[in-house]
């Protein structure tokens, strides 16, 4: 005969069955939930009528395009491409950025005889640019380097600058009176004390930087993912240009955790 109470046997029952609040936050209840947003969307996609699969293509069609631009290889040297570009621009973005801000910020005479005409560049959409860097560099992929280069440069300056305004001042003031250089002071307060937002800065940076990628091979490109954006749509090719579109989500899950990984490495926490 049992010694267990009734209340003991529904608490037991209780513990062995667990909520839907509590089976969402374990990790496989998680990932059985977002299977099944998934399958809520795909399943009604995929048996959608034929006029509405000519606007929104069909997932079936979708993947199989996506699978065959990866064994034609035509997949990797688009996505290559545009990596190549978003990087490169960023590369020279930020350390040109870094390198003025600093110059800038450590010498404000010099700031100030630029100031006006680094603002006047930096108040036009850098969009507007795009048409001319066609121009001047062609449709390859320099003009897109040239776009996205401009844009992450006064991202980046912009905030070198406020870093070093926002030095504590009362620090330097007493570096100097106990006779510290130039130098010692940038080397050993400015530029430890601008850190955080130079990498706040390019860290920001970098989704901008995808985009303007973006924008520049939609308006005028041979390659990259947004010139199969702009080429299946010209052609009203709905799986094409989904199946684009789902390379772009799938980068931009990419970079979001990689900012993501960034920051927690690198920014130090409040």
């Amino acid at each position: 005969m049992s010694s267990l109470s009734p209340t003991t046997d529904m608490v037991r029952g209780g513990a062995s069955r667990p909520t839907l609040k509590q089976w969402l936050m374990r990790p496989y209840g998680r990932v059985a939930a977002r299977l099944f947003v998934l399958a809520v969307i795909l399943i009604p996609w995929q048996f959608a009528p034929p006029y509405l699969q000519f606007w929104l293509g069909k997932p079936s069609v979708i993947a199989a395009r996506l699978w065959g631009w990866a064994v034609d290889g035509s997949l990797w040297n688009h996505l290559e491409a545009t990596v190549i570009a978003m990087t490169s621009g960023y590369v020279l973005g930020s350390v040109t950025g870094i390198a003025l801000g600093l110059v800038f910020g450590l010498f404000p005479k010099v700031y100030r005889v630029i100031s006006p005409y680094i603002w006047a560049v930096y108040s036009l959409p850098k969009i507007a640019l795009a048409p001319l860097f066609v121009i001047v560099f062609g449709t390859g992929i320099e003009s897109k380097i040239a776009l996205v280069t401009i844009t992450v440069f006064f991202l980046v300056l912009v905030a070198t600058l406020d870093g070093i305004k926002n030095t504590d001042r009362d620090i330097i003031q007493s570096l100097k009176i106990m006779g510290a250089t130039q130098s010692e002071v940038a080397r050993k307060v400015t530029v430890p004390s601008a850190l955080p937002w130079i990498l706040t800065g390019m860290r920001i940076s970098v989704r901008y930087a995808f985009v303007n990628t973006l924008l520049a091979e939609l308006i005028a490109s041979n390659e990259g993912i947004g010139y199969l954006v702009e080429l299946y749509s010209g052609r009203f090719d709905a799986n094409g240009a989904y199946a684009a579109v789902i390379l772009l989500v799938i980068m931009s899950v990419v970079l979001t955790e990689f900012l993501t990984w960034i920051e927690n490495r690198f920014i130090p926490k409040k």
